[in-house]
């Protein structure tokens, strides 16, 4: 009985440390929980955008950390986790040594027996526990540029309204209409009608009421003179 309560403290002793090491974050993109610290290992599963994670310690660089999330546990990209540290969030890859998250190993055949025994992918542990741990850079959030506006969307201009600013648009008659007359019609008189005199008639010099020459009288005979 003393035996057995010894057990139990001393196992108690050597979980509350890793309890007591354990950082809260959050991941930072929808990013995928692994088996192990490399994105060839076989996915747990997608865990949300914001979701929290409990961090129980990473690679060396803060590369990998391994995670408790969902009820499952497993690995995920360091640069996908943020944790707050002094009131502002923070990348842990780049902050793990401040924040004192602990570095730690990752030993696949005691991990995955205790946590993946019922994964169907656990039958071909022989092929993953040959296989060499590989240490690469994990992946990076992709932080793309907001959208241009597409052509007459945006910050385009509005066209112009009917009648301001468009020319053959509005109320511009067109030709031929409007208060405008047309040729040969309104007020304007044809050529031949109207009050225009006639030619030969009416005031014009030389005809109508121009005088007739006067008839000069004939000079006076010398011959009947009185010298």
């Amino acid at each position: 009985m003393k035996r057995l309560a010894w057990l139990v403290v001393s196992s108690l002793a050597l979980v509350v440390p890793a309890l007591a090491q354990a950082a809260d974050g959050f991941v930072t993109g929808n990013v995928n929980l692994r088996a192990g610290p490399d994105s060839e290992y076989p996915l747990i599963l997608t865990i949300p955008v914001g979701t929290p994670v409990n961090i129980q310690g990473c690679t060396s660089g803060w590369e990998w950390c391994d995670v408790t999330t969902m009820g499952a546990r497993g690995w995920v990209a360091g640069t996908f986790i943020e944790y707050l540290y002094q009131n502002r969030p923070v990348v842990v890859q780049e902050y793990g040594g401040s924040i004192g998250i602990p570095i730690i190993s990752f030993v696949i055949g005691t991990y995955w027996g205790n946590y993946y025994s019922n994964r169907p992918f656990y039958r071909q542990r022989n092929y993953w526990y040959r296989r060499p741990i590989i240490s690469r850079p994990p992946p990076r959030p992709i932080h793309r540029p907001p959208p241009r506006p597409q052509p007459g969307n945006g910050n385009r201009p509005p066209p112009p309204r009917p009648g301001i600013g468009h020319p053959g648009n509005g109320h511009r008659p067109p030709p031929g209409q409007g208060n405008r007359p047309p040729p040969n019609q309104g007020n304007r008189p044809s050529p031949g009608q109207g009050n225009r005199p006639s030619p030969g008639q009416g005031n014009r010099p030389g005809q109508g009421q121009r005088p007739k020459p006067q008839t000069k009288p004939a000079p006076a005979d010398k011959s009947n003179s009185g010298n």
